[in-house]
């Protein structure tokens, strides 16, 4: 049957189908078991022909970006993961400063690719791993500026196989949230506003972004980014830090020295020892501060149905 649906998906795709996948080689934890059938599209249209196939063969389909904020699980992804990490992403510029980009574009790639070409508004999210999809999707963003700050709209594939165009205000953004947390749409494409302005200074400003990531965060040990959402009027890294939580650990899972919203592996750690860890911290901090701590993570679901995202995350 996995066999069967690998051989039409290559047949009508162009891209990478691979059967049995580790996950850890595609998530930024280094964690997970094996999805069925792993799909990287070549671009948006044959992401849409998969999204459509999945649908109407009724086959399991997650959906996630880069592999970072999402914890995949030890047991593996049933049915089709689509990896929208597009092979051959395409980013376009028209003169009056709308930029148009694949789901499947690194929204590094995307930032730098605007600062070149002179065009501001993006700077602040340079250096956040995760495809533009994934950054849509859960609104991702730093220092106070998110995705939705400059999106005009948004190229959508919805449930019943129908393309759409939504505005960006169509789309309920929050904070690390928007329309398309737990719906079964795909995003496609996106179309961004950004000003004109000045190649050289959005350069500085970015690499001054990526020194302060480095310094802050600990890039150089796998990790998919913050693990909870700011709580109002506070921080979660200051919150976990209070309570005692840095260098508390399970197996190898390990919550950050440098920076305690990070888990990172250090080693061999599985996904359980990741969601057993969270579950500690979650409740160190509601016993010493009172407060329940949202997870911005994504764990893929083993059960068989559609888990969306695309990421990004995120972070």
């Amino acid at each position: 049957m996995i066999k069967s649906i690998a051989a039409e998906i290559r047949k009508n795709v162009r891209g990478t189908v691979l059967l049995g996948e580790p996950l850890s080689g595609h998530t930024t934890y280094r964690v997970g078991g094996c999805a069925e059938v792993l799909v990287q599209p070549r671009d948006s249209r044959d992401a849409a022909w998969v999204y459509c196939f999945a649908r109407g063969e009724k086959i399991p389909l997650t959906i996630i970006g880069a592999g970072s904020n999402v914890i995949a699980p030890d047991e593996g992804v049933p049915g089709i993961l689509l990896q929208m990490k597009s092979i051959a992403p395409r980013i376009s510029f028209n003169r009056d400063g709308r930029v148009r980009s694949d789901a499947g574009v690194l929204l590094n790639d995307l930032v730098i690719a605007a600062a070149k070409r002179g065009l501001a508004g993006l700077e602040p999210l340079a250096g956040i791993p995760g495809t533009v999809g994934g950054a849509i999707v859960m609104n991702a963003g730093a220092r106070d500026a998110d995705t939705s700050l400059h999106l005009a709209r948004a190229v959508v594939m919805t449930s019943p196989g129908t393309k759409r165009m939504f505005a960006s205000g169509e789309l309920t953004f929050g904070y690390r949230r928007s329309i398309f947390l737990g719906s079964d749409w795909l995003v496609l494409g996106a179309e961004f506003t950004l000003s004109p302005g000045d190649s050289v200074r959005s350069m500085k400003i970015m690499e001054e972004f990526l020194k302060e990531r480095k310094r802050t965060y600990p890039l150089e040990i796998p990790s998919a980014g913050s693990v909870f959402k700011r709580p109002p009027g506070d921080y979660p890294g200051r919150l976990i830090e209070a309570a005692g939580c840095k260098g508390m650990r399970v197996g190898d899972a390990m919550v950050s020295d440098r920076h305690a919203n990070f888990i990172v592996n250090v080693g061999t750690a599985k996904a359980s020892d990741i969601m057993e860890l969270i579950s500690r911290i979650r409740k160190r901090v509601f016993e010493t501060a009172g407060v329940y701590l949202e997870l911005e993570q994504i764990p893929l679901s083993t059960s068989p149905q559609r888990s969306a995202n695309n990421s990004a995350r995120r972070k």
